[in-house]
């Protein structure tokens, strides 16, 4: 059971251990970046960012490239549908600081792949193959993140990733869901497995990964190289930590308590108010912050109140509120017994 959390070679880079952070559009940003890497995660990638945004110079853009506290090395995911711009919006990424760059060619969401771009992108072999070639030459590691396909009629995720390799990948993340499937269904972890045996780079399994248990069980039955943590990890930046000791001495942690949770929810949330502002935070974080109270036999309540709550303050209220609760629950459950 031990041993599988290992150093791994991406590109120049020597990374000293195989379990990332995932970009997930509407969650990712420098303070849940941070959160991950304080929590054992060995590298974060960034939101996804307009490859046409960024060479505008936009003031927004850049400022998803920041560098979160605790990461050295920062990996910029970039979208977009022409490989010229893509390779352009390399260079800038490069000169901003980044460490390796990422190619989204698996986001589902209509907005971007109707444009040619995300999962659209992974359709056109030779465009695909274009645009890591023209990211290349901003002198840093390049890695694709695609899907198995379009639909169940399209399934071409061979073809797409022994193209990006061909082309310079030096490694692959790899979520087997179609575009169709989105999220819903099972992901196809035989086909991670059979592509972790052909290709010469390393393939970066993701999909289904909800707890330390089901990364072990990816690791076993795929051989893949590396493992990106997505929706397992909103609310529950702990999974990093308790994951990285399972792979590492098999220890079994039972996951935080309500207490730790909502300790980890306030410091999440005071952090983003003085990095974001409480305006931008009080509208965005909200879906964090049901995150970290998902599962609780009151959450549906506290959840209805974080939703209407209007600014920080009361948002901070509703976490300090939650804490009493789940405490005094506690002492009563003790006293019974």
């Amino acid at each position: 059971m031990t041993g599988y959390f290992r150093s791994i070679e991406i590109g120049n880079l020597q990374l000293e251990g195989n379990v990332f952070a995932a970009s997930m559009a509407g969650y990712t940003d420098c303070i849940t970046r941070s959160l991950a890497l304080n929590e054992g995660a060995i590298l974060a990638y960034t939101v996804m960012i307009s490859a046409e945004a960024l060479i505008r110079n936009s003031g927004r853009t850049l400022s998803m490239m920041k560098r979160a506290d605790g990461e050295e090395i920062l990996a910029v995911q970039l979208f977009g549908t022409s490989p010229q711009t893509l390779g352009r919006a390399a260079v800038l990424a490069a000169q901003n600081g980044a460490d390796l760059l990422d190619l989204n060619a698996g986001c589902p969401v209509s907005k971007v792949t109707g444009k040619g771009a995300g999962a659209a992108m992974g359709r056109v072999i030779g465009r695909l193959a274009l645009a890591v070639e023209e990211m290349g030459k901003a002198g840093l590691p390049v890695t694709v993140k695609i899907r198995s396909g379009w639909d169940d009629g399209e399934i071409n995720w061979s073809e797409a990733a022994h193209a990006a390799v061909e082309a310079g990948a030096s490694a692959i993340g790899f979520h087997p869901r179609t575009r169709r499937q989105g999220y819903g269904g099972r992901a196809d972890w035989t086909a991670l497995k059979i592509m972790s045996r052909e290709l010469p780079v390393p393939v970066i399994g993701s999909g289904d990964l909800d707890s330390p248990v089901s990364v072990l069980r990816m690791f076993n039955e795929t051989g893949c190289r590396a493992v990106m943590i997505a929706r397992g990890a909103i609310g529950n930046p702990g999974i990093y930590s308790q994951t990285r000791k399972l792979l590492t001495n098999g220890i079994q942690e039972t996951p935080q308590i309500p207490e730790e949770r909502l300790k980890i929810a306030r410091f999440h949330l005071k952090a983003a108010a003085e990095e974001f502002g409480d305006k931008r935070t009080a509208r965005e974080i909200k879906k964090h912050l049901a995150g970290y109270i998902k599962g609780w036999p009151s959450a549906a309540e506290l959840r209805r109140k974080l939703m209407t709550a209007s600014d920080i303050p009361a948002l901070m209220s509703l976490l300090n509120e939650g804490n009493q609760s789940r405490v005094r629950l506690r002492g009563n459950v003790q006293r019974d017994g």
